[in-house]
């Protein structure tokens, strides 16, 4: 794995093994972009046989070595109760009830990952086999491309340890290392963080923690007063966490708290503040350090971006931090920042929004092995019998969404769990096909899938681009265009208003009409496993929330219906069916240009 610290030593030695631009040793086929350690250095101390990698083996290898270390303690464990750790109990085992009461899963702790420095790639779904039934997992499903020089996350943990005296959880540990990151200069990279979990496993400890922090140690770090605003969805959610933590920043530090109900304020004998808020329109004014936002699945819109966002625009090293379970329908604001995040994880790209997310993947929500996924506390403090009896609830879809952090709508999915990432595929996408493009419903996204059809007559579908402008787009759409002459464009009549010439006569419009006509062959398609993809997160979450509606005795994908965005998918819908298309049938069904 690659070093996670940036020594003079280090970054001279990378640099004379990517001089002369390597392919990299472990597929021999990517250029290599960074120097990989043979030997992982937390076991050796030095920088002893390095080789050249490119980005997606180093990750890949520093996540199997993570996770080989948080399975091979949790094997530990199960044998040590005689139980076989690599079979899934079928039923709950009364000596695993009796262990997850009384002991902890031990895990190697997570601070090394930003306690000097970090380089690391985005963090996938960790592998099914680290799954042990009442065991959550301590890594995120997804992460943020994260790159600094080190982290405040383990000052936050030391505060909450000495103030508190309550150690966090190591899955809190990682939220908070990541959104903590700072540069060289002691700067937060990221102004903005988005943690995503189930219910109860802690969100609001860290968040607790993180106020703290700020309104004491990082304000004296800084030589400045801090101010901090906390807001939920509720104001009784806010006012719980200020409740705890009020009354120690009154006895140990000297805080002057206001007990006022809806204008809580804590004043510190160096002029920092903490105030507590409903998150409610009238947010405007005020400049605040960190603004904390619990369950932001039900924070409008006009709340984060209009109120919240712009007071901290003139504050240098800001921190935004929502957390939340996932939300429904009408959840737009966790739904652009969430899109957003999972663009740039597909790009592996590092922007000013830290995301870290504990959900199911796309398995069988069923199968309660998989409730750790979505539960980093489970067999600490959430048990497995809690868990399953929550689960008998008449109201199978809140606990879907409650307590295994899925953005749940309706039953009416147009492809089970677990169908799409079975057809996950390493080979590239043919040359030629089909480059869809649309926007996202709001018109805040704009988002490119390419499906190509290999010689065998599958198609693979991958997503070219997601940008946040129309100008971005159309650079975008240009490039894959000038790269491939036997692409095609497919897109909607209002992005086609901006079609250059040069495009016209290789571009097909489309609309409404086409998905309706198209889903129903694009899903037996997926069914008859004809379509492969790249697995990006994006396409794969559009595909696996998209909802069937019924419309002129047809079945099509849903905008309205659906848990969320599901762009990319109509993209597929699209873009699937027209290359699938026989090109040598004498007079074409569907012409591309005038």
């Amino acid at each position: 794995m690659s070093k996670r610290r940036s020594s003079p030593e280090f970054l001279k030695r990378r640099a004379e093994l990517l001089q002369d631009n390597p392919l990299c040793h472990w597929c021999n086929k990517a250029p290599a972009t960074e120097a990989d350690h043979v030997i992982p250095y937390d076991l050796v101390g030095d920088d002893t046989e390095l080789v050249p990698a490119c980005k997606p083996c180093n990750s890949r290898r520093g996540a199997q070595y993570i996770n080989g270390n948080r399975t091979a303690a949790a094997h530990q464990r199960a044998e040590h109760l005689g139980l076989d750790p690599t079979q899934k109990p079928k039923a709950k085992p009364k000596s695993t009830e009796v262990f997850l009461k009384k002991e902890k899963i031990m895990t190697p702790s997570p601070d090394f990952l930003l306690s000097e420095g970090i380089q690391t790639e985005s963090v996938r779904c960790p592998a099914s086999s680290d799954l042990v039934l009442g065991v959550g997992m301590v890594q995120p499903r997804l992460e943020s491309v994260t790159q600094g020089s080190g982290s405040y996350g383990p000052a936050v943990a030391a505060w909450s340890e000495k103030v508190l005296s309550r150690t966090l959880f190591d899955w809190q540990k990682v939220a908070l290392n990541g959104q903590l990151t700072h540069d060289e200069n002691g700067d937060l990279v990221f102004r903005e963080a988005l943690t995503s979990c189930a219910r109860q496993n802690g969100k609001s400890v860290a968040l607790t923690s993180l106020c703290g922090y700020f309104l004491t140690d990082w304000s004296a770090m800084r030589g400045k007063p801090i101010h901090v605003l906390s807001v939920a969805n509720k104001l009784d959610r806010a006012v719980a966490i200020f409740n705890e933590l009020a009354p120690v920043l009154e006895a140990q530090f000297e805080g002057h708290v206001t007990w006022s109900y809806g204008r809580n304020k804590v004043e510190m004998p160096n002029g920092s503040t903490w105030e507590v808020r409903a998150a409610t329109p009238n947010l405007h004014g005020g400049t605040y350090d960190l603004i904390v936002v619990d369950e932001i699945w039900n924070v409008s819109e006009e709340v984060y971006f209009d109120a919240l966002r712009p007071s901290q625009i003139a504050v240098k090293s800001p921190l935004l931090s929502s957390w939340s379970t996932s939300g429904d329908e009408s959840s737009k604001t966790m739904q652009r920042l969430r899109e957003a995040a999972i663009g740039a994880i597909d790009q592996q790209k590092q922007t000013r929004l830290y995301f870290a997310e504990w959900s199911l993947p796309s398995v069988d929500p069923n199968d309660e092995i998989n409730w750790g996924y979505a539960n980093p506390a489970l067999g600490q403090t959430i048990t497995l019998e809690a868990l399953q009896a929550a689960a008998e609830t008449p109201d199978r879809a809140a606990f879907l969404r409650a307590h295994l952090n899925l953005w749940v709508s309706s039953a009416d999915a147009w492809i089970q769990p677990g169908v799409w990432d079975k057809l996950f595929t390493e080979s590239d996408c043919p040359a030629g096909g089909v480059l869809a493009v649309d926007s996202s419903t709001g018109g805040e996204k704009y988002v490119g899938i390419r499906c190509g059809l290999t010689e065998e007559g599958n198609i693979i579908a991958t997503v070219q681009f997601s940008t946040e402008s129309l100008k971005e787009m159309w650079i975008k759409i240009n490039e894959a265009m000038e790269a491939d002459p036997k692409l095609r464009l497919a897109i909607t009549p209002a992005l086609d208003l901006h079609t250059p010439e040069k495009l016209e006569r290789r571009r097909q419009i489309f609309g409404y009409a086409e998905v309706l006509k198209f889903t129903g062959l694009t899903r037996s398609l997926i069914l008859e496993k004809r379509i492969y993809h790249r697995g990006e997160e994006l396409l794969a979450t559009h595909v696996n929330r998209a909802t069937l509606a019924r419309a002129n005795g047809q079945i099509v994908i849903s905008s309205q219906r659906s848990p969320g965005p599901i762009e990319a998918a109509r993209l597929l819908v699209v873009g699937a069916a027209l290359v699938s298309r026989p090109s040598n049938t004498g007079r074409a069904a569907m012409a591309f240009g005038r």
